[in-house]
């Protein structure tokens, strides 16, 4: 029986390149990262993005209370989680985010009003409150100016 004789190319051939590793790594970092954003959840970011579209709605339905010389409010639908304007724009709220609301205690239409702005600018006030597991942004609507200002107490 003759000797078998080892080439240098099957020593090669043995094993993973660092290539395929990288590869592999790259399948698995993608795969995680797919996986962190499909579960269910509000984040910071989430709660904060909800803040910043609620204040640009107030200040949208102040601007339109000026320009059109009528009053405009801003009001809650509790079955659909969301503010909608007097224009039609609604800013969705997730499920696991709390809100509180000072200020007028008034329903029109099936729904409870937030805020309303009065053709001068002025408003009748209301501080709105969203938070999630110690992340809290404020939405204040000054009654005086109908300034609208984003805080995170």
């Amino acid at each position: 029986m003759p000797p078998t004789v080892r080439t240098q190319g099957a020593a090669r051939n043995a094993g993973f390149t660092l290539i395929e590793m990288q590869a592999v790594l790259l399948i698995i970092v993608l795969i995680a990262g797919l996986a962190v954003t499909m579960m269910p959840g509000s984040g910071r970011t989430q709660v904060k993005a909800a803040a910043l579209q609620t204040a640009a709605l107030f200040r949208r339905e102040r601007l339109r209370a000026i320009l059109t010389a009528r009053e405009r409010e801003v009001s809650v639908d509790g079955t659909a989680r969301a503010f909608v304007g007097d224009g039609g724009d609604r800013v969705a709220i997730p499920r696991d985010v709390t809100v509180d609301i000072l200020g007028v205690d008034e329903q029109g239409s099936g729904q409870q009003m937030v805020v309303r702005f009065l053709p001068d600018g002025a408003s009748s006030g209301t501080v709105v409150k969203l938070s999630h597991e110690g992340i809290a942004y404020e939405i204040r609507v000054n009654w005086y100016t109908g300034g609208v200002a984003l805080e995170s107490p």
